[in-house]
């Protein structure tokens, strides 16, 4: 057995090691220890404040959900469905017959009908618009006599001026006289060879004349100004009834040109109605309803057999080429939204994450008028936000997978979550 020399025993007995160990490794042991703990704590500090910093300058949202442009197909004519092609989740392509519909006798009328409304409607622009013609022809010579007016009343201003400056003149000769008659009678009186009571007489005369010249420049004045006026056409001594008169045809001109307008928009729809209602009855055939556009048949509302009126909805179609990731979001969430930067979409079930855009934000007053849009589904209000005021905000993405399955509607309705970067 082999025996601790006492020295070393004492040195183990004083650090707490138990006997057999090197106190120089043991310590060293305890410094690298420390030091990983302190780097651990370092690391978890450094990324917690990451994560306040992404959290400070972005929003994440969940509850987002694809969405897309629909079309509702109507039925243009009344009729039973002969032949109902369309099926949700189809492909079709632009001009491909999804509806044939075989018109009723009924049609005949119709067309008739229209055919009487559009006589009728053209009938009533024709009157309009003669009516119009009338109406300005009277605004033009009501313009003529209002001139006229304006130019006689200029040429009597210029009459007035040239009475009132001979009466000017007139008053200014008299002052001129009364101020010699006193100027000379006052030498007089210095002289002794007449009285101060005369004197004071002529000054009176010459004082009063002055007041008339006075009061005739006034009055030359007054006609200068008007003629003025008059010249600058801002003011017109016609009559007021000349006045009331060019305002009521300029009303009644302004109500023609919207009864003209209105008439024309309808003259062209009834047409476009007739020629179409003519042509279906003609032909005795069934009248084919296409897609307008490359897409997917999102909704079916009819079927093989059926009677429909117009304007009946048929099937509704979503446009694939024309899809959006969109939700709903409180005003303080909605200000907060940077649009100039992009947006990071995580779509539920793809591993890969898309970057799109913002590419609407406005506020709406409630969920009904979102539904009043042409899109496949209508969001649902976030629990939060209930009877609150709320922003839909929509973003631009790029094809993905779920977009190139037609069957399951290129999407849409699939879950999302979007991140925002924030100002």
């Amino acid at each position: 057995m082999l025996e601790i020399p006492a020295k070393q025993a004492q040195s183990h007995r004083a650090s707490g090691l138990p006997l057999g160990t090197d106190p120089k490794r043991s310590r060293r042991h305890r410094f690298l220890l420390t030091l990983a703990l302190v780097s651990l704590g370092a690391t978890a500090v450094v990324l917690g404040l990451s994560s306040i910093g992404y959290r400070l300058t972005h929003l994440t949202i969940d509850g987002g959900i694809i969405n897309g442009r629909t079309v509702r197909l109507q039925s243009p004519i009344d009729g039973t469905i002969k032949a109902f092609y369309a099926q949700p989740g189809v492909v079709v392509k632009q001009g491909q017959v999804l509806v044939r519909i075989a018109p009723t006798p009924q049609e005949e009328q119709y067309a008739l009908q229209l055919q009487g409304e559009l006589s009728s409607i053209a009938t009533q622009l024709a009157a309009s618009q003669q009516s119009l013609i009338l109406l300005q022809q009277q605004l033009r010579s009501l313009e003529r006599q209002d001139k006229s007016i304006q130019g006689a009343n200029i040429e009597l201003a210029s009459n007035d001026i040239r009475r009132y400056q001979a009466a000017v003149d007139e008053a200014n000769a008299k002052a001129r006289s009364a101020r010699s008659d006193y100027q000379r009678n006052r030498q007089l009186m210095t002289e002794g060879a007449i009285t101060q009571q005369k004197v004071d007489q002529l000054n009176a005369v010459w004082q009063s004349t002055e007041a008339e010249v006075k009061q005739a420049q006034a009055v030359l004045d007054s006609a200068k100004t008007s003629h003025t006026v008059l010249q600058e056409g801002t003011a017109l001594k016609a009559s007021d009834s000349l006045l009331n008169q060019r305002v009521n045809l300029t009303q009644a001109i302004q109500a023609q040109l919207m009864l003209s307008k209105t008439l024309e928009a309808q003259l062209v729809s009834k047409k476009s109605l007739f020629a179409q209602a003519q042509s279906v009855y003609a032909a005795r055939n069934d009248l084919a309803v296409t897609a307008p556009f490359n897409g997917v048949i999102y909704r079916t509302e009819q079927e093989q057999g059926e009677q429909v009126n117009r304007p009946t909805n048929l099937l509704t179609m979503l446009d694939c080429n024309d899809l959006w990731v969109e939700t709903l979001v409180g005003v303080e969430q909605a200000n907060r939204i940077d649009r100039q930067q992009p947006v990071r979409v995580q779509l539920v079930g793809d591993p890969k994450t898309l970057v799109g855009d913002v590419d609407l934000i406005e506020s709406v007053s409630s969920i009904e008028t979102i539904k009043q849009q042409t899109q496949a589904i209508t969001p649902a209000t976030p629990a939060g936000l209930v009877d609150q005021p709320l922003v839909r905000v929509t973003v631009k993405i790029p094809p993905s997978t779920q977009q190139a399955q037609a069957h399951r509607f290129c999407g849409v309705g699939q879950s999302a979550t979007l991140t925002f970067g924030t100002r």
